[in-house]
């Protein structure tokens, strides 16, 4: 073998490598999108099943019907793909709000996907961020509840804290106040537990006014040590 034909050995295996490597870190990157929406297929596969035993047996309303189903399940899916990407920063905690554009066109695409089984494929951390940022604290601290229960994940500790904060701000029995501050308190702390070199939790904190006052008062330091 010459030079020449080494160097082009050497070289397609270099870029085979490259590839192979790309390859892996585009499907786990891609499997990590995917993962909120493994419901998905198996309700798509159950759609196009009785599309095709309607088919079978010759029974062309019920397969209009079903189709018509199954479009606005898919459409609905979009919806709801969408829904993860805008509020993505969020729920990694990489941001704390929307733009105003954003902020409307989630909320017309919570509005979308509300009934039938779509809104079974965002996971209660997701809507729980997407309540969050349209400051219906209520439904985001009820979602974010669900999501804590489930498994001991910082961020969405770190959001039912914003939830319940929110909540505090808003009711004018210091009672009720008091409650929500508790929770703000104890979800918080939960996080720093769950992940306690985490600086990304007490930035998010900073930069979220009403939960930092909160925090201060009950004597949390927020300092990234």
């Amino acid at each position: 073998m010459n030079k020449a034909e080494k160097f082009v050995t050497m070289l397609a295996a270099f870029i085979g490598c490259v590839a192979g490597l790309w390859g892996a870190y585009t499907g786990y990157d891609a499997s990590k999108f995917k993962q909120p929406f493994d419901e998905h297929d198996q309700l798509a596969k159950s759609y196009v099943a009785e599309i095709t035993s309607a088919e079978k047996r010759n029974d062309i309303n019920e397969v209009t019907r079903v189709r018509l189903l199954y479009e606005a399940f898919e459409e609905k899916s979009r919806a709801a793909k969408q829904i993860v990407q805008i509020v993505a920063p969020i729920e990694s905690l990489a941001a704390v709000q929307l733009s105003a554009k954003q902020g409307t066109t989630l909320r017309e695409l919570m509005v979308k996907t509300a009934d039938g089984p779509t809104r079974a494929v965002l996971s209660s951390t997701t809507l729980g961020a997407a309540y969050l940022a349209l400051n219906d604290y209520g439904d985001a601290a009820t979602q974010l509840s669900v999501a804590t229960s489930k498994k001991n994940d910082p961020n969405a500790f770190a959001l039912k804290a914003t939830a319940y904060s929110g909540l505090a701000s808003r009711t004018t029995d210091p009672n009720v106040k008091q409650k929500h501050e508790a929770a703000a308190v104890e979800s918080f702390t939960a996080a720093l537990k769950a992940s306690p070199k985490s600086t990304k939790l007490t930035d998010f904190a900073l930069a979220n006014p009403g939960l930092k006052v909160i925090l201060e008062a009950k004597g949390i330091e927020l300092t990234n040590r």
